[in-house]
């Protein structure tokens, strides 16, 4: 079900200026409707399914049956990308940036997406059809990649994104300069500590002094944190809540990215 929180339906359907943000995962999609002129949400929705099936997916959103939005940007998340500096990036060499540290299949094609904080590249490979679907949907969409999405919405310190309950991103900023970026996938709670661990003992980071901001499918509750909680003081950690509105509902540190993704297009 979806609420539109701040207008009735009759509204929505007649109001021009929307963004539409949306996060494509490999079994969900999730849309956030945002009003463009006080940057506040309007809905979420979060769609379950095979994601290479987009069109058959997208087809079945209230969001999109009733708003016309007038801007859309979607963030795809995966492994297959590679960070690269500005002033070193060519075009025509996005392929071979990233085919030295993926593999990618035929079905894949190579994109670029550009930080707006630092002077970082993301290469990555997105499906060709869900692109082409993508595309067919929404011609005016800017695909971007989590990468530049996560290190755009932190200003300094440690995060980490859990983009599903075996899966986080690792940022570190000091001085509003990225020292770190990368994704990791786990099988249990051992290996989630294993790898924090190891980037932060290769940064030189004590971890159990450090602040973590947390968000994404992570909870203060949850087996995971909880493991977490035997190596990092709680008062150490925090989580990435949206700064307050009146939405509170939707406004959770589990869609921190879904909500910050607006902010960080061009």
């Amino acid at each position: 079900m979806v609420v539109f929180y701040n207008m009735t339906e009759n509204e929505v359907k007649s109001y021009p200026d929307f963004h539409l943000s949306i996060e494509i995962y490999p079994q969900r999609v999730s849309l956030l409707l945002v009003n463009k002129k006080n940057a506040k949400p309007e809905a979420i929705e979060h769609l379950s399914g095979n994601s290479q099936d987009f069109t058959q997916l997208i087809s079945q959103s209230k969001i999109t049956s009733i708003a016309t939005p007038n801007s859309v940007s979607a963030t795809l998340i995966n492994s297959l990308f590679s960070l690269v500096p500005k002033a070193l990036y060519q075009e025509e060499h996005k392929e071979s940036y990233l085919s030295q540290v993926v593999s990618l299949s035929s079905e894949h094609k190579v994109k670029r997406d550009s930080f707006l904080t630092q002077d970082i590249v993301t290469c990555f490979g997105i499906n060709a059809e869900l692109e082409t679907q993508l595309v067919a949907k929404f011609p005016t969409v800017q695909i971007k990649h989590i990468s530049s999405i996560l290190c755009d919405s932190l200003v300094d310190g440690v995060a980490v994104n859990f983009c599903s309950p075996n899966s986080y991103e690792i940022v570190v900023k000091q001085d509003k300069k990225l020292l770190y970026f990368n994704r990791f996938e786990f099988e249990n709670k051992d290996e989630s500590m294993y790898y924090l661990g190891l980037v932060m003992d290769k940064l030189g980071i004590d971890i159990r002094t450090t602040k973590f901001q947390l968000s994404g499918e992570i909870f203060k509750e949850g087996e995971t944190l909880s493991f977490w909680n035997q190596f990092i003081p709680q008062e150490n950690i925090t989580f990435n809540d949206i700064e307050a509105s009146q939405l509170n509902a939707i406004a959770r540190h589990q869609f921190f990215t879904l909500h910050k993704q607006h902010s960080c297009v061009l």
